[in-house]
């Protein structure tokens, strides 16, 4: 049996039983073997600390949440691998996953991150994604970046194996969920050398309890990426129709923000001292135009959204 110290599968999960076994047969049934990890963050029933001990998968259970994304955090924490791969628990690796990271390693040793292609999997379904991704050997990151202001933010953390010493997200806030993953990849890719895979080797499961479809976590979600357009992508360029197109996208992903985001959770948000809600106040204390916005009617505001997306011009 074939057997690589290289990587960790790190899964982190939290009270959800209904796809944690598939995820972790997953990991189990590479056609490489690797080290496995299970890093709990308190839930109330002692599910996957049986699965756990049944299957022989180090087990680790936080002694309260410390929230989403500081859990990934603990998971590379207790990885003891060079590299760490982070498998949700409602999602899936393909079998040959851990074998193609190593190909792609074997090739390039220098590399920080390796991602795949991936598809989305719902009601048992398989379906394809519609971002434009860039593949292959990337160098200090820059075509990741012209691909963010070129197209959207779209790079797949989520099938991602993350060099350990480099994997440490921001987090300033627990309770808000925000894209951390991206701020982290869009404020270090051009220091970062990445290897895309072609090959769909993940199945990201889209289903009611998504935290980036959920009602509460899509605001602050969809917050993230004005936010890095603004804060990071638009100080690592200096090309005049560059700067413009993100001033464009920043614009219309608000204008989407207010057309279809819960108004309680935007001001609970932005009252939060989290930097993303810091940003909407300052975005809008900056443009008068977006304060006008952000007063008109929601009704009112997606109407006017959905006109313009007709006729092509909120990108």
């Amino acid at each position: 049996m074939s057997f690589t110290n290289l990587i960790t599968i790190a899964i982190p999960c939290y009270e959800r039983k209904q796809y944690f076994l598939e995820a972790l047969d997953s990991a189990l049934n590479q056609t490489v073997k690797c080290e496995i990890i299970v890093v709990d963050n308190c839930s109330s029933h002692d599910f996957f600390e049986k699965v756990c001990k049944d299957k022989s998968i180090t087990y680790y259970k936080n002694e309260r949440n410390i929230g989403l994304f500081p859990n990934y955090n603990k998971c590379y924490d207790l990885a003891r691998t060079e590299y760490v791969k982070i498998l949700d628990d409602d999602d899936i690796l393909l079998p040959k996953y851990v074998e193609s990271f190593l190909k792609a390693k074997s090739l390039y040793p220098e590399i920080d991150i390796y991602y795949s292609d991936y598809v989305f999997l719902k009601s048992g379904s398989e379906l394809p994604h519609r971002d434009t991704l860039p593949f292959g050997y990337i160098k200090k990151g820059k075509e990741i970046i012209e691909y963010a202001i070129k197209y959207t933010l779209a790079f797949p953390y989520m099938t991602s194996a993350v060099k350990k010493t480099k994997a440490r997200l921001d987090i300033d806030m627990e309770d808000i969920v925000g894209g951390y993953d991206f701020v982290w990849l869009y404020s270090n890719a051009d220091q970062l050398t990445f290897y895309g895979d072609l090959a769909k080797l993940y199945q990201w499961r889209i289903h009611d309890c998504n935290t980036s479809v959920n009602g509460k976590d899509w605001v602050a979600n969809t917050l993230t990426i004005p936010y890095i357009y603004q804060t990071v992508l638009y100080a690592k360029i200096s090309e005049p129709e560059l700067k413009k197109k993100i001033s464009n996208k920043i614009f219309w992903r608000l204008m989407w923000l207010k057309s279809y985001g819960d108004i309680g959770e935007m001001i609970k948000i932005m009252n939060s001292g989290n930097r993303f809600g810091a940003y909407l106040k300052q975005k809008m204390d900056d443009n008068f135009l977006l304060k006008v916005i952000f007063k008109i009617p929601q009704r009112l505001v997606r109407i006017i959204f959905r006109i313009f997306r007709k006729l092509g011009i909120t990108n």
